[in-house]
Order: structure tokens, then C-alpha cells, then sequence
């Protein structure tokens, strides 16, 4: 909990919506970023970017080279070095070596994904609009949320990367199982299908927030869901030699209603004990895979077993 304090009273201090837009020579044609093409710039910049939805303040040093001269930018470089001398407001803008100048972009997020996405591009933009003006500086965004945006686009990244593997490998180990059986693969992969699909709608529905952590659910529950369909199907090839489909299909939901429902119950109670913990992004997880599994026991006793008697081609009753 130490670090979360930490972290917390450094967005305390430095301001947890704040974006900041580092600017550096790009090569020789600007050394001193005291230079008035190069505070004319951040000065156009910053009068864009005020106009921009959640942007409440945009602060510059060319604002404080205007404050000392009348609202105007010197046209000389020793005329700015002069007003800047002794001057204490200008720190926080510019670094000892002139070469690192700072802009502080205040904004109004209030710590969303999407205004912040919405904001940062926004940012993008305005500097993109403005390479004809740029005296020869690269401009780099930095800040809490800008980090925030950059780490969760990862995780989304990753988590894509993850739920597709696992898919895959699921895939192609009912291939084998099946021995390219395509309708038994797919028999079976309609259990976790279904199951995904029936979660996401209900988790929007009920309005679970999906978090960075509760991603994770997605192949947790394909993972535990793909032994109900493989069960399903197995069993229903077992009883099918022996009796005709509807009587099959009746004995195998008879047996797995009673055999999946105490599996179920039971995972899902242990998911649930995720409530008693202090993250609320764990406690959604929790809900959220609790919620993964007993529809997964829904689909495999009754949207699996329908979909084994439609596509059964073998002798009916």
C-alpha cells in the first residue's frame, strides 16, 4: 500500500492531469530553446490546444517572456535572455542547459480512458497541425495520463494477443482429439463461444466495469469452459450408440445437469471469494468469472445438447 500512497501524493503534487509536452532541438537549426521562433511556436501551440474539449490551461515560457514585455515576443534572443534574467518563473520550463523546454497541459479527465485517449490525440493533433511552424524542435508527450494511455494500450495489445492464442491452441488440440472432426470440434467450441459472448452482454448489461485485471477473464473462462463442451459431446457420442437421439439427448442432460452444476457452483463460489478482497478491480474479476462460469453451465446443458440433436445425422427416434 506504501507505493499506491506514494504514487497517489506524487498525482497530489505534480498533478494527476497534467500532460506534458517536452521540446527538444531536433538538430542544429535551434540550439537555445530561448529562441523567439521557438517561443512563438509553443505560443501558437498553447492557443490551439485551449480551445480543445478538457483542456482547461496550457502554461509556456513564452508566457512568461509575454508577461514581462507587454504581451509581445522579442524578435531577438538576447532580448529574451535579458527578460529571463533572474527570473524565477521560467524553472519550470526550461532546464539549466537551454536545451529542454517544458509546455504544462492542464486537463479535465476526470481520470477516464476515453477522454484521456480522446484527449492525448487531440494533443497529437494540434501539434501535427503545426509542423509547417516548428523552428526544428521534436515535441514529446510525458505525464501520468500520458504513461496511463501508453500502459493500458498495452495491456489491450497483450490481451488480444493472449485470448487469440489460447482460442488457437484450443482449436487445434480439438483437431487432434476429434481427428479433424470439424462438426465435433465445433460442437464443442459453442459451449465457450456462447458462454463469451452471453458474459460480455450480461457484464455490460449489469454495468461491471471491464478493467485492466478483469481482461483476464476471457481466457480463464475458455479455459475452463472448453472441458464442459468436451464432456458434452463425448458423452452424447457414448449414448448415442446405444440409443436413438432423443433419448440419448435426455439421459446426457439428465447426467450432466447434476454432474456440471455442482463443478460450477463450486468454481464459482471460489471466484466469488475474490469479493472479500480490498482492489475493486479484484472484485470484478471475480464477479465477472463467476458470472463466466454458471453461464457456461447454461449453454453446455442446454444450448450444446439442442445444437448436438440439430446437427445429428445419424438414425432418429
Amino acid at each position: 500500500m506504501g507505493v499506491v500512497q506514494t504514487m497517489n501524493a506524487m498525482r497530489s503534487q505534480y498533478g494527476a492531469d497534467m500532460v506534458y509536452l517536452v521540446l527538444r532541438p531536433s538538430g542544429t537549426t535551434v540550439a537555445d530553446l530561448r529562441h523567439p521562433s521557438v517561443l512563438t511556436y509553443e505560443d501558437l501551440l498553447a492557443q490551439k490546444l485551449v480551445l480543445r474539449d478538457h483542456i482547461l490551461e496550457v502554461q509556456t515560457l513564452a508566457d512568461v517572456v509575454k508577461s514581462k514585455n507587454n504581451n509581445i515576443i522579442p524578435d531577438d534572443l538576447e532580448a529574451v535572455k535579458a527578460l529571463l534574467a533572474q527570473e524565477p518563473r521560467a524553472e519550470p520550463f526550461i532546464d539549466e542547459t537551454r536545451g529542454v523546454a517544458l509546455l504544462h497541459v492542464r486537463s479535465d479527465t476526470g481520470a477516464s480512458a476515453a477522454i484521456i485517449r480522446e484527449t492525448i490525440n487531440a494533443i497529437k493533433e494540434d501539434v501535427a497541425s503545426l509542423e509547417d511552424k516548428n523552428p526544428g524542435v521534436t515535441v514529446t508527450l510525458t505525464g501520468f495520463n500520458a504513461v496511463d494511455k501508453a500502459t493500458f494500450e498495452l495491456i489491450i495489445s497483450d490481451f488480444m494477443k493472449i485470448t487469440l492464442y489460447s482460442f488457437l491452441f484450443m482449436l487445434a488440440f480439438l483437431f487432434l482429439y476429434y481427428r479433424g472432426n470439424g462438426r465435433s470440434v465445433w460442437q464443442a467450441l459453442s459451449v465457450i463461444v456462447f458462454a463469451l459472448v452471453w458474459t460480455l452482454g450480461l457484464t455490460g448489461y449489469l454495468g461491471i466495469t471491464i478493467t485492466v485485471v478483469s481482461m483476464v477473464a476471457a481466457a480463464m473462462i475458455m479455459a475452463l469452459g472448453i472441458s464442459y463442451g468436451i464432456h458434452a459431446v463425448h458423452r452424447y457420442k457414448e449414448l448415442r450408440e446405444k440409443h436413438a437421439r432423443t433419448q440419448a439427448l435426455s439421459l446426457m442432460q439428465q447426467e450432466l445437469l447434476l454432474a456440471f452444476t455442482g463443478s460450477s457452483f463450486t468454481t464459482s463460489a471460489g471466484f466469488l471469494a475474490l469479493l472479500f478482497g480490498v482492489l475493486p478491480a479484484m472484485k470484478n474479476l471475480g464477479i465477472i468469472l463467476a458470472l463466466g462460469i454458471i453461464i457456461t453451465l447454461i449453454v453446455s446443458v442446454f444450448v450444446t445438447p439442442t445444437l448436438l440433436y440439430i446437427t445429428d445425422g445419424g438414425r432418429k427416434q
